[in-house]
């Protein structure tokens, strides 16, 4: 699995929870990235529920994901 791939399932899974969440992702190589989800508060134990054990399984494969979760009611997404 490719760090590609790992974004694109991760970011599917976060839109499947909360479809109007803005998403940001920072590449920083091969196997690090991160993704920023600006969701609403209510979705924030959702979110890290769908995202976390995949994430800590990843760092297994040695591909080093985050998935950080913000309220965009006070955390505005920074454009792309």
């Amino acid at each position: 699995m490719t760090i590609d791939d790992v974004i694109a399932d991760l970011s599917e899974r976060i839109r499947n929870v909360s479809p109007e969440a803005v998403i940001r992702v920072k590449r920083r190589s091969d196997e690090e990235a991160s993704i920023r989800a600006y969701a609403p508060v209510e979705h924030e134990n959702a979110l890290k529920a769908a995202t976390q054990e995949i994430t800590l399984n990843l760092l297994i494969e040695g591909l080093d994901v985050q998935v950080l979760v913000y309220d965009i009611a006070t955390s505005l997404p920074p454009a792309e």
